[in-house]
C-alpha cells in the first residue's frame, strides 16, 4: 500500500478504533446500495433527501474490520475526518460471507450473515478511490 492510501486507511480506522475492543485492520465509510444514485436523482428533481433504506443500519454507515469482527457504526463525516456515533451492529467475520461487485463508479458489496440477515451497501470508487475500497475489501474477505 502506498503511502497516501496508508494515511487515507489510518484516517478513517484511527476515527473509529477508540469504539472497537480489538485492533483495527481496515474501516470504510458506505451507503445503502442506490443512495448516492437516489441522491443524485432528488438533487435533480429538487427533492429532499435521498431515498431507500436497503437495511436497518444508519445510512451512512461506518464499517470497522478487526482481526475477528466486524462491526457497523452511525457516523457523520467532516471533511476527512469523522464523529463517530452509536455502535449499529457486530457481527463474527467467520458468520458473514461477503460478495461485492465493481464498477468505474461504483463498489457494491453485501454482507451476508448466517442468521440470514443480508446487508447491501455501497462505496464510491471514482476519482482514484478504488484502490482504497479494494484494500478495504480484501480486508472485510481475509
Amino acid at each position: 500500500m502506498n503511502s497516501k492510501l496508508e494515511k487515507q486507511m489510518a484516517i478513517m480506522v484511527n476515527a473509529v478504533q477508540p469504539y472497537c475492543k480489538e485492533r483495527i485492520l481496515a474501516a470504510m465509510t458506505c451507503s445503502h446500495a442506490g443512495s448516492m444514485s437516489s441522491l443524485v436523482m432528488s438533487k435533480l428533481l429538487g427533492e429532499a433527501g435521498a431515498g431507500g433504506r436497503t437495511s436497518n443500519l444508519p445510512n451512512p454507515v461506518f464499517i470497522a474490520v478487526g482481526d475477528k469482527t466486524i462491526y457497523a457504526f452511525a457516523y457523520q463525516p467532516r471533511g476527512w475526518k469523522f464523529k463517530i456515533g452509536k455502535e449499529a451492529a457486530r457481527w463474527q467475520k467467520d458468520e458473514v460471507k461477503i460478495i461485492s461487485e465493481q464498477t468505474n463508479m461504483m463498489c457494491y458489496f453485501s454482507l451476508n450473515v448466517s442468521s440470514g440477515e443480508s446487508y447491501v451497501l455501497e462505496i464510491p470508487t471514482m476519482m482514484g478511490g478504488k484502490e482504497l475500497v479494494q484494500i478495504f475489501l480484501d480486508t472485510l474477505t481475509s
